[in-house]
């Protein structure tokens, strides 16, 4: 399949499962699951190791997410994390990407980026973790590794991923909000 194809396939995908996650819907982690897969195919061809696994965790946890946000009743409320739990987030996420670069750094020698791209994973687990638990905190994490990722897929030559993860920013600001809004 043309990687172009695939490319806008996922920015879709993307921006569908960004949106139906602002508005609390369980859709959203299909969109998610669909735009994993695709992504994950793109990342691999760009050496992007880190990158790709990641898109595998998303796939598991939108299917978590999908259940979570199934079992409990469909009118809910986000909730904020604790400061302690925020820090442990924040220490996690760091030394996965420092472990995981190292790693993809020493072991798969097409690996671009493995630091900021491990790095990132991190932040993004994290951030998928938070969003399937229902923390408003999620969104703050994708502001920040979206501004990042913008600047790293610039980089590898995929600027509609780029333009992509500048709309997830102005995206997360609005489920941000939404979601704040629901807390008051």
């Amino acid at each position: 399949m043309d990687a172009n194809k695939v490319e806008w396939a996922g920015i879709l995908c993307s921006l569908l499962g960004v949106y139906f996650s602002a508005k609390q819907a369980r859709i959203a982690w299909i969109w998610n699951i669909l735009a994993s897969a695709l992504y994950g195919y793109i990342f691999y061809g760009l050496g992007l190791f880190s990158d790709m696994e990641l898109q595998g965790f998303f796939i598991l946890m939108a299917l978590f997410g999908f259940f979570q946000w199934t079992r409990s009743s469909i009118i809910w409320t986000p909730e904020k994390s604790k400061p302690k739990e925020l820090w442990l987030g924040i220490f996690a996420s760091l030394v996965f990407g420092v472990i995981s670069g190292y790693l993809h750094a020493r072991y798969l020698t097409r690996a671009s980026l493995p630091y900021l791209d491990a790095g990132l994973t991190g932040f993004s687990i994290w951030g998928t973790y938070l969003a399937a638990k229902r923390k408003i905190e999620n969104w703050i994490v994708w502001i920040f590794v979206d501004t990042i990722y913008v600047g790293m897929y610039l980089q590898k030559g995929i600027p509609g991923t780029a333009a992509l993860y500048g709309l997830f920013i102005l995206m997360a600001f609005y489920g941000y909000r939404s979601w704040q809004k629901k807390m008051s």
